[in-house]
């Protein structure tokens, strides 16, 4: 059942990257309809039901609560859609199969058939509204803090200084604002000033990042070091000269070089900074770097993978960076941003992660 549920999840991945008659979809729509068949002749059943419950997910009475990023995705594709049970009978066919990946890739109607049944959950619980009370405490996002942090990216040039407590409160809020939203991703910050680019920039990524992992399951602690890792990932530019940064056309030579080392200036300061989270250092290090390890920067001596959080923050980076007015830009509309990401899936990018970004900023784009 585990197969089963991974492989629907990468179905939906190829669904989001690719038309519906590419062969690498033909390919994901038969491993999916293999796997149903060996799942329900192993459990000597005609019919499997996937229920979702809260955050959990129930198959046939099973909870699989320690799930895998496949898993979580699966659970958060069916959320986006508002499905809460979902059947899949014996004799589905490709037809229904590529009708459901669709219908959960790319937002088209959702609609029941002879093999594929949707549905939804309802669940009655017993609480104490005191425990409830408490478990809504929440950390609000107060605007002071938003304008602490954006006053101290003006002012870093001449301070060299970051309100790290400040920014680590300022996430928090993010996370809590996230959480009271009915849409996936935030409407992201608009800019003021060419001036204060590299903030809002980076709130935006931040945001950005926090949604992706909130979708794959992510929470808590872990969650508030992705938004933060993401929030600071470009601090290095606040190191480039305004000549190079607000430079209008493409940069070349020593420019170029002064522009890339960004990377590396972020996580030399990161680095010294008392009590700075080791996944900032990190995703300061790696967030230019390829999914496919080619030559990137900065430039390294093995090259690898950059990790999860880095791989989204990626993603995050260039989409804002496409998508905003900049001195020398005017952005681009959000479905070519997205299918430039989607061109660069399986090079600078990784798939899964483009395919579940690219679902989550079209369910909300869809509810705004």
């Amino acid at each position: 059942m585990e197969t089963l549920i991974t492989l629907i999840a990468a179905a939906v991945t190829m669904r989001t990257l690719y038309p519906g008659n590419h062969p690498r979809l033909g390919q994901a729509v038969s491993h999916v309809l293999i796997a149903l068949h060996d799942a329900l002749e192993n459990q000597k059943r005609d019919s499997v039901t996937f229920l979702i419950v809260g955050e959990d997910l129930v198959v046939d009475q099973q909870v699989f609560r320690k799930s895998s990023l496949s898993q979580r995705q699966f659970v958060q594709l069916l959320k986006r859609r508002g499905i809460e049970r979902l059947t899949l009978a014996a004799g589905l066919t490709e037809e229904e199969t590529h009708a459901a990946l669709t219908a959960l890739a790319v937002g088209q109607p959702i609609e029941n058939s002879a093999h594929v049944i949707y549905g939804r959950v309802r669940v009655y619980l017993d609480e104490d509204p005191t425990n409830q009370a408490e478990k809504r405490e929440r950390r609000e996002l107060e605007p002071d803090q938003l304008n602490v942090v954006r006053e101290a990216f003006k002012r870093f040039r001449t301070d060299n200084k970051l309100p790290l407590e400040e920014m680590e409160k300022l996430v928090w809020g993010f996370i809590d604002s996230l959480s009271r939203s009915t849409r996936s991703i935030l409407p992201l910050a608009k800019l003021k000033e060419h001036d204060e680019y590299t903030f809002v920039h980076s709130v935006n990524v931040s945001l950005l990042v926090l949604g992706q992992a909130k979708s794959f399951g992510i929470d808590g602690p872990m969650l508030h070091a992705f938004g933060l890792a993401a929030l600071v990932h470009d601090i290095g530019k606040l190191m480039v000269p305004l000549t190079v940064l607000n430079h209008p056309g493409k940069l070349e030579g020593e420019h170029w070089s002064i522009m890339q080392s960004h990377a590396e200036q972020g996580a030399w300061y990161l680095s010294e900074m008392e009590n700075s989270p080791p996944m900032s250092v990190l995703v300061a290090y790696e967030h230019h770097l390829r999914y496919d390890g080619k030559p990137a920067y900065p430039v390294l001596r093995t090259p690898r993978q950059p990790s999860l959080v880095s791989r989204m923050t990626s993603i995050a980076d260039a989409y804002d960076a496409m998508s905003t007015v900049r001195p020398y830009q005017q952005p681009l509309l959000r479905a070519a941003a997205l299918e430039i990401l989607k061109k660069r899936a399986e090079s600078f990018y990784d798939p899964l992660l483009v395919a579940n970004f690219a679902q989550l900023v079209e369910a909300t784009a869809t509810h705004t």
